[in-house]
């Protein structure tokens, strides 16, 4: 009968390479599937980890905080303005930090926009580990501080930041600031190099870090941590609600 008929080896022949065709689109199939299953999987990954991540950047956080272990403000603090305002703003701000660089206009301006209003306290906290000019540009403020020309000593840390941030001796940099504010030069070098001034510099940092203060600047309104605005009209702001409190 014709289907006991033997093959020929033609079509034994041409049978195997079909065999053989079908084997391999399977092959191909199978490797296919693997691999897309493989780019699935880490895809699924990577989406988890985002979405994790952006569930911890969008998770509601306090924007301020009261601020109880902050010491009050006493008569070793460098302040400006009338201790008996409405506001009391205190930051803690490291000469070398861009951060602080960038948000020194910002309150600049508001203290000479609300002058009388508000009282400000500036108290050292330099971040020696990451800024290696912090802790003389602050004893450089403070030999300034001595000579009653600590604000005047800061305009020009913060404007000229950029060249005795990197400087490997910035001493010669600020004793031309010095002369610039028409200061006792000698005395200003013996102030920025005495015992003294870096008690008083190692003293504030220490007390910023027993307060849990860890970054550069922290403001702390009316007894309250803030979160940093993003601009004068935001800090602004933040003083107005102070200010409009019975």
């Amino acid at each position: 009968m014709e289907e006991n008929r033997k093959l020929t080896k033609k079509e034994k022949k041409e049978l195997r390479k079909l065999e053989w065709q079908k084997k391999e689109k399977s092959n191909e199939r199978n490797a296919k599937i693997k691999k897309y299953s493989i780019w699935a999987g880490a895809v699924a990954v990577i989406v988890l980890i985002i979405a994790g991540l952006l569930m911890l950047v969008n998770t509601p956080s306090s924007p301020s905080s009261k601020a109880s272990n902050v010491a009050p403000v006493s008569a070793k603090d460098i302040t400006n303005g009338e201790s008996a305002a409405k506001v009391t703003l205190i930051e803690y701000s490291d000469f070398q930090c861009p951060a602080c660089a960038a948000y020194y206009p910002v309150v600049k301006q508001l203290l000479e926009d609300y002058k009388d209003k508000i009282y400000f306290v500036y108290r050292i906290f330099p971040l020696t580990s990451i800024h290696p000019n912090a802790r003389i540009s602050s004893q450089a403020a403070y030999a300034a501080y001595r000579q009653n020309k600590f604000f005047e000593m800061e305009d020009l840390l913060f404007v000229n930041q950029k060249d005795w941030a990197k400087a490997s001796n910035p001493s010669g940099i600020f004793m031309d600031y010095a002369r610039e504010l028409k200061l006792d030069a000698k005395k200003f070098e013996a102030d920025m190099n005495s015992e003294e001034a870096k008690k008083y510099v190692i003293d504030s940092e220490n007390q910023a870090l027993s307060e849990g203060i860890n970054s550069t600047p922290t403001f702390i309104l009316n007894g309250v941590k803030i979160k940093n605005p993003q601009g004068y009209d935001e800090f602004k702001k933040l003083i107005e609600n102070e200010l409009n409190k019975e």
